[in-house]
């Protein structure tokens, strides 16, 4: 695949679309990203948070000391 056909896939796949009311609201009911903040997308791409014990790991335990 060349440069060109690679630009020219990514701008057919964000280009927008005419769509009736009726068929947005049903578009939102089946997937809630489409009227989704900016940060709630922000939340979505980073995902569910993660607990990590830095005590266990000698590397993070001298950046994140625990007392």
């Amino acid at each position: 695949m060349s440069i060109f056909d690679h630009v020219q896939d990514r701008f057919a796949r964000v280009q927008q679309e005419d769509m009736s009311l009726e068929e947005y609201l049903a578009l939102c009911r089946r997937d809630p990203k489409v009227y989704a903040s900016a940060a709630e997308r922000m939340l979505e791409a980073i995902g569910e948070p993660e607990v990590i014990d830095t005590a266990k790991d000698p590397r993070l335990s001298r950046i994140f000391p625990t007392k």
